[in-house]
């Protein structure tokens, strides 16, 4: 296995507070002007940085109202794909608390190039988890009744 770089794991903690904080100024760094996100699914979406800051209060309200207290994600594997890219795989785990003591933690992998040709690397692509609750379900067996799912949010 690959080791990390210093620079990929400072990265990556900027990433967490960027995630946890749900400000679109604060998340604005860690992603290219155009950046590209995948799902398990094969669903494929080309996405401006300003349409994906504008999504952030959407995306606040869904996962609190799943119970979300907080992302981390951790890079696992940095491989060098040329000079100014570099393929990330991360291990992530998503804290829910739905009733208050009754916490879950829902484990997921995901992927991430990333261009490192400027000072501070940013996304190009998210090969994404899972669907909360379908890892919710997959994980812990819980459902989530008539809540929309992710894909249906945002």
């Amino acid at each position: 296995m690959n080791q990390v770089s210093e620079r990929v794991k400072t990265f990556f903690e900027g990433f967490n507070r960027a995630n946890n904080s749900f400000d679109p100024e604060v998340r604005a760094p860690f992603v290219r002007d155009l950046f590209v996100g995948a799902s398990p699914d094969g669903v494929i979406q080309a996405m401006k940085k300003e349409d994906y800051l504008a999504t952030t209060a959407k995306a606040q309200e869904y996962l609190h109202a799943l119970g979300f207290q907080w992302v981390h994600v951790v890079p696992e594997e940095e491989i060098p794909l040329s000079p100014q890219y570099v393929l990330v795989k991360t291990r992530g785990t998503m804290r829910l608390e739905r009733t208050p003591g009754q916490q879950i933690d829902l484990s997921h992998d995901a992927s991430y190039i990333l261009f490192v040709g400027e000072e501070m690397p940013q996304i190009v692509l998210a090969l994404s988890h899972e669907d909360p609750m379908k890892m919710a379900r997959d994980q812990y067996g819980i459902d989530f009744g008539e809540q929309a799912s992710w894909d249906e949010t945002i």
